[in-house]
């Protein structure tokens, strides 16, 4: 099951309570005047504005003539959970404010789909090419908490029941050496590794395609397992910017809809079948002096080398000669 966030559940409560409320026909102000509330408590309550108590939860209820136990314990549960503070709040003040709240969306996600043009997405990077790259993104004073808070990221979805995750990248993220050669061939290793895991599918989209749209915007995608949750759309290159960042809904197809990037990331599955990755990802290792030793699905390995997800380095007597020797060259 995705973890549970607060924000999610104070706002799936209120809905739950506005759609009981239009259910038996009562106006806002008649369900204040029969609890003898005041008509701004109701409406705040509604709007989300303050958080409701399990005793206001269940007269409530009583007049909505909610009579199933299930249905009033989950809204209860669902009531309790929405106090507690989510595990990221403390990296709140070391990360911009709509990142934030897409880690919200994406504890919450049955599925993510993430399209990234020109770096490993994050959920993908060994520790030390997250590290180089919040070296040339991120204030220094806030550097360590934003690596601590990509790999504890990694660390809660890369679960049994996690989510369903399927990324995207251009070729160019794999063309672009990030820090020194071993920091990517290392990285390249890992994506190797992490394309064969139960709940990933990695694609490349090749520079024989050429340009195709949206090739320049990171992107991603979450949708929950809930039917009347609509999805949710992270644009994490304006992530800087004071507009809406996540936005939901998936009636329309608009420029800037969920369903209009959804479509287009669909669009790039056809074009990049998964297969393909493994190949593409071994050429780029073979450029800068190294295979990645991974064979294909089922295939031989001429050189075994793991690297776990905290980018913490286990490479087997068989070649850790070898490719300390290329390092040493190189680095």
């Amino acid at each position: 099951m995705p973890l549970i966030d607060p924000a999610l559940q104070r706002r799936r409560l209120r809905e739950q309570l506005r759609r009981l409320r239009e259910s038996k026909h009562l106006t806002q102000r008649a369900v204040a005047d029969e609890l003898e509330w005041s008509h701004s408590k109701i409406i705040r309550i509604e709007a989300g504005t303050v958080g409701i108590s399990i005793t206001d939860l269940r007269a409530l209820l009583a007049l909505y003539e909610v009579a199933d136990a299930a249905q009033v314990d989950a809204m209860v549960s669902m009531a309790r959970a929405a106090k507690e503070r989510p595990w990221w709040d403390r990296y709140k003040n070391s990360a911009p404010q709509a990142f934030v709240l897409s880690i919200a969306y994406e504890n919450a996600a049955a599925v993510i789909r993430n399209f990234e043009p020109d770096l490993v997405p994050g959920l993908l990077q060994t520790e030390e090419y997250a590290r180089e790259v919040l070296r040339w993104t991120s204030p220094p004073d806030q550097l360590e908490e934003r690596a601590e808070l990509r790999l504890e990221r990694q660390e809660r979805l890369f679960r049994p029941d996690g989510p369903e995750m399927h990324f995207i990248v251009d070729e160019g993220v794999l063309a672009r050496t990030v820090g020194r050669p071993g920091v990517m061939r290392r990285q390249l290793v890992q994506l190797r590794e992490l394309a064969d895991h139960p709940k990933i599918t990695l694609r490349v989209i090749p520079f024989h395609l050429g340009l195709y749209r949206y090739f320049t915007t990171s992107y991603v995608i979450y949708e929950f397992a809930e039917a009347d949750e609509d999805m949710a759309l992270y644009l994490e290159t304006q992530a800087r910017h004071k507009d809406a960042i996540v936005r939901e809904g998936r009636d329309s197809i608009t420029e800037d809809s969920v369903a209009h990037y959804l479509e287009n990331f669909y669009e790039l599955e056809i074009k990049a079948p998964a297969p393909d990755a493994y190949a593409l990802i071994e050429a780029n290792a073979e450029r800068i002096g190294h295979k990645t030793g991974v064979p294909a699905a089922g295939g031989p390995s001429a050189v075994s080398a793991v690297i776990p997800l905290d980018g913490v380095e286990e490479i087997s007597a068989s070649t850790g000669d070898l490719v300390e020797g290329v390092e040493r060259v190189e680095e």
